[in-house]
Order: structure tokens, then sequence, then C-alpha cells
């Protein structure tokens, strides 16, 4: 308690008494000049970086410096409105401990953002899949990744999901798997299935031929036969290309007469039929 009554009595003598006034300019001018180092220095060094760091650990290290230089900033006005930062500092140490546990959380996702950085494993621009999200990376921060959904939502990551996380970078090359559930009839020619198949892929500009097709039999379904085909495509035509694929998929069976079969169940009635009267 005499801590802060020691606090309170600085500011009162701080507003009361004419001379402390300088101390109070003093102070703005501190951070007013902790502002234009800020400003100025990211302005130098937002084209090195540029030019010879990669984004995501170039737009971590202006954060850093930013929140170094205000910290100092603030010191200093502190200082010289003649409050005692080294107790502040000693208080704060204390307060430190009891808070401790509550920051554990907030230490941990900036050494994991510290991890990201350095082990390049995601990128400002890749498309990621975590935890039931997808999106596209637009920020690499201190404490959390922004993501940008298809339908313009961000969703904020803690940077310690993205390690505890098992993560799909979907942009990683620059092809990617389509694969496609397919059910036909069983009285269907499997080899003209097959053929059909190989046909659509290779007329079809958005699926790659190499790495080759590959059509595989899943299981004697209920209803139907399972197939599952595999092709390539460029990652930024995935969408596209599953939609033609389905669309000149369906027309070549109408064409050749393969059917799509929906499920089918017979229903037994046992017992008296009769419709009462």
């Amino acid at each position: 308690m005499e801590f802060f009554q020691s606090i309170a009595d600085t500011f009162q003598s701080v507003f009361i008494e004419s001379d402390k006034w300088k101390h109070i300019a003093l102070a703005i001018i501190y951070l007013i000049a902790g502002y234009i180092a800020v400003k100025t220095l990211r302005r130098i060094l937002i084209p090195v970086i540029r030019k010879t760091m990669p984004r995501q650990i170039g737009r971590l290290l202006q954060n850093v410096i930013g929140v170094a230089i205000w910290t100092i900033a603030l010191i200093q006005a502190l200082s010289a409105m003649g409050i005692d930062v080294v107790s502040i500092l000693g208080a704060a140490g204390v307060v430190g401990i009891a808070i401790g546990f509550a920051s554990q959380t907030s230490l941990s996702n900036l050494i994991s953002g510290i991890f990201l950085v350095g082990e390049k494993s995601v990128n400002i621009g890749d498309t990621i899949q975590i935890s039931g999200f997808t999106g596209t990376i637009e920020n690499i921060g201190l404490l959390s990744v922004k993501l940008r959904q298809a339908d313009n939502a961000v969703v904020r990551v803690p940077n310690e999901t993205l390690i505890k996380t098992p993560v799909v970078n979907i942009t990683g090359d620059t092809l990617r798997r389509c694969d496609f559930d397919i059910g036909v009839a069983y009285d269907s020619d499997l080899s003209t299935v097959e053929r059909l198949i190989h046909k659509v892929v290779t007329s079809q500009d958005t699926l790659a031929t190499e790495p080759a097709p590959v059509v595989q039999f899943v299981a004697f379904a209920d209803s139907a036969l399972s197939l599952r085909v595999g092709a390539w495509c460029k990652t930024g035509d995935y969408l596209q290309a599953r939609m033609e694929f389905a669309k000149n998929i369906l027309q070549e069976f109408k064409e050749h007469g393969i059917n799509i079969p929906f499920p089918i169940r017979t229903v037994e009635i046992v017992g008296n039929t009769d419709t009462p009267s």
C-alpha cells in the first residue's frame, strides 16, 4: 500500500506544483520522440527488409522494434515526471509473479511465432487448412496468424495452435491431386467406365496427364460399385477442375448408358395388411 500511495503522491505533486509542468512537457517530448523514431525506423527499415528478408520475418521484426522503442520512450517519460521507474519495475516483478500463469499463453504464442518464422513451414500468401478452417495467410504476428477465408471472413489462429495442430499447406506445391468418388450401377462394364474416365481427364484442360490419373476400385457398396479417381491439377485450378470434371463425366456416362444409381430400399410389411374401414 505504501508503494501505491507514493505513486499517488507523486502525481498529485506534479499537477499541484507549478514548477512540475516542465517535467510534464519533457515527458510529452519523449513520447513524441518515440513516435517519430518508430515511424522513421519503419520507413528506413521496410525497403531493406523487403529486399533481404521474407515478409513474415520482416513484419515480426518491425513489431518487435516498435514495441522496444515505445517501451524506452515510456520509461524516459515516467522518469522525466519524477516517477521512480525502478520501484515500478520492482513492483511489477512482484505483481508479475501473481499474474505469471495468466501470461503463459501469450508467452507460448510469442515463442511459437518465432519458431514459425524460423522454420518457414508456412508463409504469407499460403493457403492452409487447420482446425476446420481454410484460408490464405495475410499476416504472421507476434501472437497469432490472420487467415482470410474464401467468404472474406478473417480467422485469428494463435501461433501455438499452428505448432501443436496438424496443418495442411495447400499451396505447398504447384500441383494438387483431385480425388473424386464415383458410384456406378452393378451392371456397368468397368472397362468402359475406366476408359471414359481417362477420356475426360485427358481432354480436360484444367487436369494434368502427368502424373497419370489413377482409377481405383473401392468397394461393393449397397447400391453401386464404388470407384475413386485421382487426377492432378494446378493448385490454383483445384475448384474449377472439380466442377468441370463433374459436368464432363456426367455427360459421358449419359451418352454411353452408364448409370449412377440412387440408394434403393425394399420395405416388407409383416402382419395384417388390410386397410381398416
